[in-house]
């Protein structure tokens, strides 16, 4: 079983009626794990996207290069593969 952390939080009325409005029968606890999760998983894809547009965006003029040269090489593999 999962550990499980027991826990005070004050939220928006309005906002927590809504939440149990669209979460029908299931319990508060499990409303806000699954929100709690969503969020998480969310910020956790925006970290990555900026881990990775930075990686791009700092390349040398050589990375470039070479990343220009493989996707020439993959383009002109399909496209032969496309004549066949």
């Amino acid at each position: 079983m999962e550990a499980k952390a027991k826990i005070s939080v004050t939220v928006d009325r309005t906002l927590l009626d809504a939440a149990e409005r669209l979460g029908g029968s299931m319990s508060r606890s499990r409303i806000f794990e699954e929100a709690l999760a969503t969020w998480v998983h969310r910020k956790g894809r925006a970290e990555l996207d900026r881990a990775i547009e930075h990686y791009y965006r700092t390349r040398s003029i050589a990375e470039r290069e070479e990343d220009e040269g493989w996707a020439s090489l993959a383009d002109e593999t399909v496209r032969s593969r496309w004549d066949d």
